[in-house]
C-alpha cells in the first residue's frame, strides 16, 4: 500500500476552507497504510484502527495550525508512533489471534526495512549497470522482459547457449558484487 500525500492546496482547502469531501478523500485513501503502521507497533487490530481514526480526525481538527505542519503525513505517522507507546506504556499485555497477525503480516511500512531495501535495490542496480554490454542485455531481456533464452537469443543474434552463458556470467558477478 502507498501513502498518498496531502498537496500544498489541500491542506489549505482542509485548514482554511474547512473542505470536507477533500479530507475524507484523504481519510479514505490513507486510513489502511495508517493502520497497518499502528498495527506493526501495538499487534492488535482494534487499537490499530482507533490509534489510525484518532490520529487521521485530529488533523482535522486541527483548522488553521494545520498549515503550520510541513509535512502532514510525517506528522501523522509520528503522532501515530508516539500514541502507540503511550499506549503501550499503559496497557497490559494482550495475546493475539493468528488471523489477525497473518491480515497484517505486510511489514513494507516499516521504515528501517523500507530504508535498507532502497539500498539493496540500488546495489543490484549498480551491479547490473557494470555488468559488460552483451550479458546486461542478455540479463536484462531474460530477467526483466521475462523472455525465454531462445527469444533473447533471436533478440540478440546469438545462439540460447550463449545466452544462457551469459546469464551465468550476469548471476556469478552480481553474487560476487553483492558479496563484497
Amino acid at each position: 500500500m502507498i501513502l498518498t500525500t496531502l498537496s500544498s492546496e489541500n491542506k489549505s482547502k482542509i485548514a482554511l476552507k474547512r473542505d470536507e469531501a477533500i479530507f475524507k478523500s484523504y481519510f479514505i485513501k490513507n486510513y489502511k497504510v495508517y493502520e497497518k503502521y499502528a498495527f506493526g507497533i501495538l499487534n492488535d487490530r482494534f487499537l490499530a484502527e482507533d490509534v489510525a481514526s484518532e490520529i487521521i480526525w485530529k488533523i482535522w481538527h486541527l483548522g488553521e495550525d494545520l498549515m503550520h505542519v510541513a509535512n502532514v503525513e510525517q506528522y501523522i505517522l509520528k503522532s501515530i508512533k508516539n500514541k502507540c507507546l503511550n499506549m503501550m506504556r499503559v496497557r497490559k499485555p494482550i495475546f493475539v489471534e493468528n488471523q489477525d497477525l497473518l491480515d497484517y503480516a505486510d511489514n513494507s511500512l516499516n521504515p528501517e526495512k523500507l530504508m535498507i531495501e532502497s539500498q539493496a535495490v540500488a546495489r543490484i542496480q549498480q551491479a547490473i549497470s557494470e555488468l559488460p554490454e552483451k550479458t546486461k542485455q542478455a540479463f536484462l531481456l531474460v530477467k526483466e522482459e521475462k523472455m525465454t533464452y531462445k527469444e533473447a537469443a533471436e533478440s540478440m543474434n546469438i545462439s540460447p547457449k550463449t545466452v544462457d552463458r551469459h546469464i551465468q556470467n550476469a548471476v556469478k558477478k552480481l553474487f560476487n558484487f553483492l558479496k563484497s
